[in-house]
């Protein structure tokens, strides 16, 4: 396959080069730049001039909730609609599925049913509660560690099934995860404040602005600060999933084995949003104060923040819809409009270079979830993940227009600079602007870490 007249996003290029692209088995065989690459018995030519390729989006933040709450969603329909977005590979998270993914054999069981389905390449993170913090640990670390990008845990949990890691489990935990260079994710609210908080937020009555009050910005940060000391105490590896909170973020820009992601929603909204938007953007943690989300968007352009995921976890309209919001399901589909969202308002605003924009959609989750030899850029050798974008045109999101069982979005009628017009994942289209999501069930590919970074000596990721 040879794709012509492309102007390909190059690794540590801040403007598009025109070129070729030579596509073999899957992989990018060859680039022409300014040149027009012979065909060598390559029949399956595309024109892309007049767009984009840049490299398919990395989503490192998804609960697909297949197998178990497919009511929800399953792995065909979330898929279907990442790469609708641009997004050709995510990592699920290991809590919303059943059976939960916790050592070799809940990896395997969810493996065989979830591969079946997915459309675009996936990882697994494996997950630690605080019921898994008992003499079963270390082999369940040595299980996971080999098969999953990274090992999830709540500092404060809403799910009887998965609850919370204390700070002392923190230390246990990371201590293990260190034996097996294994990273560890957290989701970073404070238990203490949150239980106190509570009661009083709900006694000012049952709107978005109440609900922020129960875990506001000191809620994030006061766990930020625990889990982080803990993990520069040991050198463990450790990233902070959502933040939402500008100081949360600062404080893991100093740590040297920490890094951090964001998401759209914290970047569009704030509580006054929540407020007036209600469960639609119901999300835990909750959008924050109206001062943070200009700074979040700044921080990830300079590279304060490392990248940026969606947190897709859709509700269905009788689970966001209560009659209360303490009780509304919190979680929006955030996947099909990750990409659109930051190369919108991030790329195309000019409020972050290209090579910026490439670092936070694609290449640094690559490197962080040690899968750069095969994702994350436009480079020989690397599998065919590309984006193919229609800069002057425009995106208008729907939600029911989505190929995910999810609906109900907060970014409902938002007008995003920028069109998807083809996704492919390692040469093979699974989304055209013009025919729909097209890929096939079960052509996915399930993604390990590279075993040789895995067996590598533990390296901060900053300094």
């Amino acid at each position: 396959m040879i794709i012509r007249n492309a102007s390909l996003a190059l690794p540590g290029k801040n403007e598009l080069t025109p070129g070729d692209l030579r596509i073999r088995r899957g992989k990018i065989a060859e680039i022409g730049v300014g040149r027009t690459l012979e065909a060598q018995g390559d029949t399956d030519i595309i024109d892309a001039e007049g767009l984009a390729v840049l490299p398919g989006a990395i989503d490192a933040h998804v609960h697909f909730f297949d197998p178990g709450y497919t009511h929800k969603e399953d792995f065909l329909h979330a898929s279907g609609a990442s790469a609708s977005g641009g997004v050709t590979t995510v990592v699920d998270m290991p809590d919303t599925s059943e059976p939960a993914v916790i050592d070799a054999q809940s990896i395997q069981e969810k493996l065989s049913i979830v591969s079946r389905k997915s459309l675009i390449d996936f990882g697994f993170f494996g997950g630690i509660s605080g019921l898994l913090c008992d003499d079963q640990l270390p082999r369940r670390v040595a299980e996971m560690a080999p098969e999953v990008l990274g090992i999830k845990t709540y500092a404060l949990s809403g799910a009887a099934h998965f609850p919370r890691v204390s700070n002392h489990q923190y230390y246990q935990v990371l201590q293990e995860t260190r034996r097996h260079n294994c990273i560890v994710l957290v989701h970073a609210e404070d238990y203490d404040y949150v239980s106190g908080a509570t009661p009083g937020a709900q006694a000012r009555g049952d709107g978005g602005m109440a609900f922020y009050l129960s875990r506001p910005e000191a809620a994030e940060t006061l766990s930020v600060l625990t889990v982080t000391e803990i993990a520069e105490e040991l050198g463990a590896p450790m990233h902070i999933v959502h933040l939402g909170t500008v100081r949360a973020a600062e404080i893991v820009a100093t740590c040297r084995f920490v890094s951090g992601e964001t998401c759209p929603q914290y970047l569009e909204f704030d509580c006054h949003d929540f407020e007036r938007i209600g469960a639609p953007l119901k999300i835990t943690p909750p959008v924050k104060g109206p001062e943070n989300k200009a700074v979040l968007l700044r921080m990830l352009a300079e590279g304060t923040i490392d990248f940026i995921a969606s947190d897709h976890a859709p509700g269905t309209r009788e689970e966001k819809n209560t009659g209360s919001i303490w009780t509304d399901y919190a979680g929006i589909p955030g996947g099909p409009t990750l990409f659109p969202y930051i190369l919108s308002e991030g790329y195309l605003s000019g409020s972050m270079g290209l090579k910026r924009f490439l670092e936070v959609t694609s290449g640094t989750p690559a490197r962080r979830y040690r899968i750069a030899d095969r994702k994350g850029s436009i480079a020989v050798g690397l599998d065919a993940d590309l984006v193919f974008i229609d800069t002057a045109g425009s995106t208008v999101v729907h939600g029911e227009e989505s190929f995910s069982k999810g609906k109900i979005t907060p970014f409902e009628g938002k007008e995003l600079r920028g069109k998807v017009h083809r996704t492919m994942v390692r040469g093979r289209t699974v989304f055209h602007a013009e025919e729909g999501v097209t890929g096939e069930p079960g052509t996915g590919q399930f993604l390990r870490p590279d075993p040789k970074l895995r067996r590598a000596g533990i390296k901060p990721w900053r300094g």
